[in-house]
């Protein structure tokens, strides 16, 4: 079974893993979710009676209003999650890193990570849409890109509606491609380098459709792109880059603090907040 996983994805670039992520864990990171609408929005009034309310179809529509109507404040769940311990337990859970470790040859004693974040994309979103791109472009900690992977966890169902991710099988052969960045429409959009469309065209368009608990594992030289989401729920999803510490090629990273500045004026309605520093965002990454 080793074999054959190992070779798979070496020769395909990507894996799917079926039921790899505890149920438990993913419950607690959604129920992590609601809880933060809740403190941004100011609004609990509405799940009143409502037994896990992370789960409905109501939440997903005031998640969506909310981002719509308070694009900071969502930022600002956005922000906090990325540092959330629900987040944290799955893309640490051994069930991960056993199998980020099995593909890339190692022990997990040989891994670190990078920008873990959970991912909420409402439906139609243009501004965070990625098209056909490498994660090595993001991510320079190993220097050929063989070294890592990504990690990318569903916290429900992705269907096509929903904005399942697509995948190029076997374009991680083309290796590190020195590709340059697009002008950026504004400070909202997210940073884009995309591949080559003559490069794109050589491979297949898969699309990946994964359900909750499922793992997916690509190499970081993989071509790939977002999905459209074009239902009427947020697609909820975790995303983490895994590399090789012990490599020739890694160098080492240190996470940088960065302090949300539209909350941290908020909080200087009620408290000092001299010692938070006016600090800025690294430039953004890759969001699938």
């Amino acid at each position: 079974m080793n074999n054959d996983f190992t070779k798979f994805y070496n020769e395909n670039g990507y894996i799917i893993l079926k039921n790899v992520i505890p149920r438990s864990k993913i419950g607690s990171l959604l129920e992590s979710i609601f809880k933060l609408y809740c403190r941004y929005s100011n609004n609990s009034d509405d799940f009143q009676g409502i037994q896990n309310p992370w789960t409905t179809e109501l939440f997903h529509t005031k998640l969506i209003e909310f981002r719509e109507t308070n694009p900071q404040d969502f930022g600002a769940i956005y922000d906090t999650l990325k540092t959330s311990l629900p987040l944290t337990q799955i893309v640490t859970d051994d069930n991960v890193v056993d199998n980020v470790a099995r593909a890339l040859e190692i022990k997990p004693s040989d891994l670190s990570i990078s920008e873990p974040m959970c991912r909420l994309d409402v439906p139609n979103d243009q501004r965070n849409a990625f098209d056909w791109h490498q994660d090595r472009s993001y991510f320079p900690q190993n220097r050929d890109g063989l070294h890592g992977l990504v990690c990318w966890i569903p916290l429900t169902d992705v269907t096509e509606e929903i904005g399942a991710i697509h995948i190029s099988p076997k374009s991680h052969v083309e290796g590190n491609l020195k590709l340059t960045q697009k002008t950026k429409h504004d400070s909202l959009h997210s940073t884009q380098i995309p591949v080559p469309n003559e490069l794109v065209k050589k491979y297949d368009d898969v699309m990946v459709p994964v359900s909750t608990g499922d793992l997916v594992l690509f190499n970081m030289l993989v071509f790939h792109r977002s999905g459209k989401n074009i239902s009427d729920k947020v697609r909820l999803t975790i995303q983490a880059r895994f590399h090789v510490s012990t490599a020739d090629d890694f160098i080492p990273f240190e996470l940088n603090n960065y302090y949300n500045p539209y909350i941290k004026q908020k909080l200087e309605e009620k408290y000092d907040c001299s010692d938070i520093p006016n600090n800025k965002r690294q430039p953004p990454v890759a969001f699938e």
